[in-house]
């Protein structure tokens, strides 16, 4: 454990969102959800800054402020793991599916 640094917070309500990110689209949008509950996000182009991107499209849609992302796995992936704060899963799986096309 030495040289291990550990980081304590306080605990805030919040949701894990699994998302896969499909670039080079000519749309954005929510475009489905997969089996294992992975919300599809297509995104415009094919960006430097996918993590900007993605947080930037996802508060718009969703309401809620940016500071509020935080991609806790896959930052330099498609595939992502984002803890969102101040919603409950429950409110997001709603929020989530109103906004499937």
């Amino acid at each position: 454990m030495i040289g291990r640094n550990f980081n304590f917070h306080d605990g805030e309500k919040g949701s894990a969102l699994a998302v896969r990110v499909a670039t080079g689209k000519k749309d954005q949008k929510i475009a489905k959800i997969l089996n294992d509950g992975t919300v599809v996000v297509n995104l415009y182009g094919k960006t430097k800054n996918i993590n900007q991107e993605l947080i930037k499209f996802l508060s718009k849609e969703l309401k809620i402020a940016q500071k509020n992302f935080d991609i806790i796995a896959g930052e330099e992936s498609n595939d992502k793991l984002l803890s969102i704060l101040d919603i409950g899963s429950e409110e997001i799986q709603e929020v989530v599916l109103s906004n499937l096309d």
